[in-house]
Protein backbone atom coordinates (compact mmCIF):
# COMPACT_ATOMS: atom_id res chain seq x y z
CA UNK A 1 0.00 0.00 0.00
CA UNK A 2 1.51 3.31 -1.31
CA UNK A 3 0.46 6.56 -1.94
CA UNK A 4 -0.97 7.18 -5.79
CA UNK A 5 -0.72 10.18 -7.84
CA UNK A 6 -3.33 10.31 -11.28
CA UNK A 7 -3.17 12.87 -14.03
CA UNK A 8 -6.24 13.99 -14.92
CA UNK A 9 -6.35 15.73 -18.37
CA UNK A 10 -8.66 17.01 -20.99
CA UNK A 11 -7.91 17.77 -24.51
CA UNK A 12 -9.89 20.76 -25.16
CA UNK A 13 -10.93 23.00 -22.49
CA UNK A 14 -13.75 24.22 -24.73
CA UNK A 15 -15.08 21.67 -25.53
CA UNK A 16 -16.95 19.65 -22.39
CA UNK A 17 -18.21 16.86 -23.91
CA UNK A 18 -14.82 15.46 -25.12
CA UNK A 19 -12.68 13.43 -22.53
CA UNK A 20 -10.60 13.62 -19.66
CA UNK A 21 -8.28 10.79 -19.36
CA UNK A 22 -6.37 9.37 -16.12
CA UNK A 23 -3.07 8.50 -16.53
CA UNK A 24 -0.86 7.17 -13.50
CA UNK A 25 2.86 8.70 -13.11
CA UNK A 26 4.31 6.43 -15.67
CA UNK A 27 1.45 7.36 -18.25
CA UNK A 28 -0.56 4.00 -18.06
CA UNK A 29 -3.78 4.90 -18.88
CA UNK A 30 -6.39 4.21 -15.81
CA UNK A 31 -9.67 5.93 -16.56
CA UNK A 32 -11.69 7.97 -19.33
CA UNK A 33 -14.18 10.51 -18.29
CA UNK A 34 -16.69 11.29 -20.40
CA UNK A 35 -18.26 14.59 -19.76
CA UNK A 36 -20.71 15.75 -21.99
CA UNK A 37 -22.04 19.13 -22.49
CA UNK A 38 -25.58 18.49 -23.70
CA UNK A 39 -26.48 16.95 -20.83
CA UNK A 40 -28.61 19.39 -18.68
CA UNK A 41 -28.26 17.87 -15.46
CA UNK A 42 -24.12 17.24 -16.38
CA UNK A 43 -24.24 13.50 -16.16
CA UNK A 44 -20.24 12.10 -16.12
CA UNK A 45 -19.40 8.64 -16.24
CA UNK A 46 -15.85 6.98 -15.61
CA UNK A 47 -15.13 3.97 -17.59
CA UNK A 48 -12.13 2.11 -17.39
CA UNK A 49 -9.74 1.29 -20.17
CA UNK A 50 -11.86 -1.18 -21.54
CA UNK A 51 -14.84 1.03 -21.91
CA UNK A 52 -16.49 -0.90 -18.79
CA UNK A 53 -18.76 2.08 -17.13
CA UNK A 54 -17.95 2.43 -13.37
CA UNK A 55 -19.55 5.36 -11.77
CA UNK A 56 -21.86 8.02 -12.76
CA UNK A 57 -21.42 11.92 -11.22
CA UNK A 58 -24.84 13.56 -11.52
CA UNK A 59 -25.39 17.27 -10.61
CA UNK A 60 -28.81 17.67 -8.76
CA UNK A 61 -30.93 20.28 -10.09
CA UNK A 62 -32.90 22.78 -8.11
CA UNK A 63 -31.41 22.81 -5.02
CA UNK A 64 -30.26 25.01 -2.54
CA UNK A 65 -26.85 24.44 -2.36
CA UNK A 66 -24.79 22.61 -5.70
CA UNK A 67 -24.76 18.95 -4.87
CA UNK A 68 -23.88 16.22 -6.89
CA UNK A 69 -24.81 12.69 -6.79
CA UNK A 70 -22.23 9.59 -7.48
CA UNK A 71 -23.97 6.31 -8.51
CA UNK A 72 -22.64 2.84 -9.61
CA UNK A 73 -23.90 -0.32 -9.06
CA UNK A 74 -26.31 -1.92 -12.01
CA UNK A 75 -27.03 0.69 -14.75
CA UNK A 76 -25.36 2.98 -12.40
CA UNK A 77 -28.24 3.49 -10.54
CA UNK A 78 -26.94 3.10 -7.21
CA UNK A 79 -26.25 6.04 -4.92
CA UNK A 80 -23.60 5.80 -2.81
CA UNK A 81 -22.60 9.16 -1.79
CA UNK A 82 -24.04 12.83 -1.82
CA UNK A 83 -21.00 15.63 -2.04
CA UNK A 84 -23.18 19.06 -0.86
CA UNK A 85 -21.41 22.77 -1.52
CA UNK A 86 -21.00 25.47 0.33
CA UNK A 87 -19.57 28.07 -2.16
CA UNK A 88 -19.36 31.54 -1.64
CA UNK A 89 -16.28 34.02 -2.97
CA UNK A 90 -14.74 33.27 0.27
CA UNK A 91 -15.31 30.08 1.01
CA UNK A 92 -15.49 26.86 -0.93
CA UNK A 93 -16.50 23.54 0.71
CA UNK A 94 -18.20 20.75 0.34
CA UNK A 95 -19.15 17.67 2.60
CA UNK A 96 -19.27 14.23 1.40
CA UNK A 97 -22.33 11.89 2.79
CA UNK A 98 -22.40 7.89 2.23
CA UNK A 99 -24.95 5.74 1.93
CA UNK A 100 -25.25 2.43 3.22
CA UNK A 101 -26.45 -0.57 1.66
CA UNK A 102 -29.18 -0.99 0.36
CA UNK A 103 -28.33 1.87 -1.66
CA UNK A 104 -31.10 4.20 -2.34
CA UNK A 105 -31.62 4.30 -6.50
CA UNK A 106 -30.71 7.58 -8.01
CA UNK A 107 -34.20 8.69 -8.65
CA UNK A 108 -35.19 8.27 -4.94
CA UNK A 109 -35.47 12.13 -3.13
CA UNK A 110 -32.88 10.63 -0.88
CA UNK A 111 -32.11 12.80 2.58
CA UNK A 112 -28.57 13.01 3.70
CA UNK A 113 -29.19 15.68 6.78
CA UNK A 114 -29.13 12.59 9.61
CA UNK A 115 -25.84 11.16 8.15
CA UNK A 116 -22.67 12.29 9.28
CA UNK A 117 -19.73 13.67 6.42
CA UNK A 118 -17.48 11.39 5.62
CA UNK A 119 -15.33 13.63 4.63
CA UNK A 120 -14.46 17.35 3.62
CA UNK A 121 -13.40 19.11 0.82
CA UNK A 122 -11.63 22.38 0.75
CA UNK A 123 -10.10 24.53 -1.48
CA UNK A 124 -7.29 27.09 -0.43
CA UNK A 125 -7.95 30.92 -1.28
CA UNK A 126 -7.69 30.58 -4.97
CA UNK A 127 -9.84 27.68 -5.55
CA UNK A 128 -7.44 25.52 -7.50
CA UNK A 129 -5.82 22.93 -5.24
CA UNK A 130 -7.80 21.19 -2.45
CA UNK A 131 -7.86 18.72 0.37
CA UNK A 132 -10.30 15.30 1.09
CA UNK A 133 -10.01 14.58 4.64
CA UNK A 134 -11.88 13.57 7.63
CA UNK A 135 -13.04 16.55 9.59
CA UNK A 136 -13.37 14.65 12.96
CA UNK A 137 -9.62 12.94 12.95
CA UNK A 138 -8.09 15.74 10.42
CA UNK A 139 -6.49 12.50 8.33
CA UNK A 140 -6.14 13.66 4.98
CA UNK A 141 -7.95 11.11 2.05
CA UNK A 142 -5.94 13.21 -0.79
CA UNK A 143 -5.54 16.04 -2.42
CA UNK A 144 -5.94 17.72 -5.68
CA UNK A 145 -3.37 20.53 -7.38
CA UNK A 146 -4.86 22.12 -10.60
CA UNK A 147 -2.61 23.75 -13.22
CA UNK A 148 -4.08 27.20 -14.41
CA UNK A 149 -3.98 28.29 -17.87
CA UNK A 150 -3.65 32.14 -19.29
CA UNK A 151 -6.32 33.37 -21.65
CA UNK A 152 -3.76 32.97 -24.83
CA UNK A 153 -2.78 29.04 -23.52
CA UNK A 154 -6.80 28.08 -22.66
CA UNK A 155 -8.03 27.29 -26.22
CA UNK A 156 -4.67 24.99 -27.15
CA UNK A 157 -3.69 23.63 -23.63
CA UNK A 158 -4.98 20.42 -21.47
CA UNK A 159 -6.52 20.89 -18.58
CA UNK A 160 -4.13 19.34 -15.78
CA UNK A 161 -5.01 17.74 -12.33
CA UNK A 162 -2.98 15.60 -10.19
CA UNK A 163 -5.04 13.63 -7.86
CA UNK A 164 -2.63 12.27 -4.78
CA UNK A 165 -4.85 9.72 -2.90
CA UNK A 166 -3.62 7.91 0.51
CA UNK A 167 -2.66 4.22 0.71
CA UNK A 168 -5.66 2.11 1.53
CA UNK A 169 -8.08 4.61 0.04
CA UNK A 170 -10.61 3.45 -2.91
CA UNK A 171 -8.98 5.65 -6.27
CA UNK A 172 -11.77 5.59 -8.13
CA UNK A 173 -14.23 7.10 -4.90
CA UNK A 174 -11.42 9.70 -4.73
CA UNK A 175 -11.24 10.53 -7.93
CA UNK A 176 -15.13 10.73 -8.24
CA UNK A 177 -15.22 13.46 -5.22
CA UNK A 178 -12.43 15.12 -7.14
CA UNK A 179 -14.33 15.27 -10.46
CA UNK A 180 -17.50 16.56 -8.59
CA UNK A 181 -15.84 18.92 -6.80
CA UNK A 182 -13.94 20.31 -9.94
CA UNK A 183 -17.09 20.56 -11.89
CA UNK A 184 -18.67 22.28 -9.27
CA UNK A 185 -16.07 25.01 -9.03
CA UNK A 186 -16.05 25.39 -12.96
CA UNK A 187 -19.90 25.71 -12.52
CA UNK A 188 -19.51 28.82 -10.29
CA UNK A 189 -16.52 29.99 -12.23
CA UNK A 190 -18.91 30.57 -15.49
Amino acid sequence: NKEITLSVREKVRMNRDNCFKVYDLNNTEFFKINSPINSMRGKHVISDVNGEELAKMKKKLLSLHPTWHLNSGPKLESRLATLVFDLTLLKKKARCYVYSPPYPHEDDDTKYEHLRPVLVIKSDVSGRDFKMYDEVTNEVWGSVIRRTHGNSEMLVETDNYTVTIQPGVDVLFMLSLAMMYTYALDDIEH
